[in-house]
């Protein structure tokens, strides 16, 4: 089959594609048991890459073209790979726009951390349910891995599938590796700014919204981004109250939300940073 077939493949599977606050968690019997590798480096190259392409057609033939890997057939599994994962919202989504904006890799990592896993319930249910509650730093044994994933899938796994997930993880500097040790959960550092970026482009994207606090932090991508405390994104909210970013942050007896004054492309355009 030529890459225009199989290209045409996935953009139909990526036009039915649900938004991440639409996508169930995966368990049971009718989970998926596989687990993809994760292809980081490439999918910075794309984006920054996106930005000369006149629509997705053109974007994978660009990465075909520019991807290391010796085969054309790897080279053509991971641009597909990359554009599911990353533009399921389209050559001109998030993650484009969010580069266009900054110009900054690390407000660009963190999207594209968030991206992948709201596309991949597997991966994202490992960092938001099973290494949320483990602090920094601290050492995370292999059985904790084999405990969720038998749980997840309702079932133990092959080594290969947890090898692959830690392997994920340490692509998405979420783990790192200790030699002769157990691996530790590494401290993500993520920017103020991608929080606020992705609660526009989640929750507010074409008007200004008034969103309780409560809704938003059942949302996980605030853990996905690496905040460990939901007090730390309180603070980032009153920061940007202050500085004027969003209309207003209001706690008062059991209310507690927040109001934004932007839409998504207005806070871009002001390239808003916190």
């Amino acid at each position: 089959m030529d890459s225009d077939s199989l290209f045409d493949q996935d953009v139909a599977s990526t036009d039915n594609v649900p938004t991440p606050a639409m996508q169930p968690i995966l368990r049971g019997a009718g989970a998926k048991k596989t687990i993809s590798d994760l292809h980081f480096p490439e999918a910075i190259l794309a984006v920054k890459e996106s930005t000369a392409c006149r629509d997705l057609r053109d974007l994978q033939s660009c990465l075909i073209s520019r991807l290391g890997q010796n085969s054309q057939e790897t080279r053509l599994r991971y641009a597909r790979f990359v554009i599911r994962w990353f533009f399921a919202d389209g050559l001109d989504g998030i993650a484009r726009k969010t580069w266009v904006a900054y110009q900054d890799e690390k407000i660009l990592a963190d999207v594209l951390r968030y991206l992948y896993l709201a596309h991949e319930p597997v991966m994202g249910a490992c960092v938001a349910e099973c290494l949320f509650p483990v602090e920094s730093g601290m050492r995370v044994p292999p059985s904790l891995f084999d405990r969720f994933l038998a749980s997840h899938y309702d079932g133990a796994q092959t080594k290969k599938t947890t090898q692959r997930l830690k392997s994920n993880l340490m692509r998405l500097g979420v783990l790192e590796r200790c030699p002769g040790a157990d691996d530790k959960l590494a401290s993500l550092n993520p920017t103020k700014t991608s929080l606020l970026l992705l609660t526009h482009h989640i929750f507010a994207p074409a008007e200004p919204r008034t969103i309780e606090l409560r809704h938003l932090l059942a949302n996980p991508f605030w853990k996905y981004l690496g905040f460990k405390r939901e007090d730390d994104v309180r603070a980032i909210f009153r920061e940007a109250d202050a500085t004027g970013y969003i209309g207003k942050y209001v706690v008062a007896d059991q209310l507690e939300q927040l109001t934004t004054c932007l839409t998504l492309d207005a806070f871009l355009s002001k390239k808003v940073r916190l």
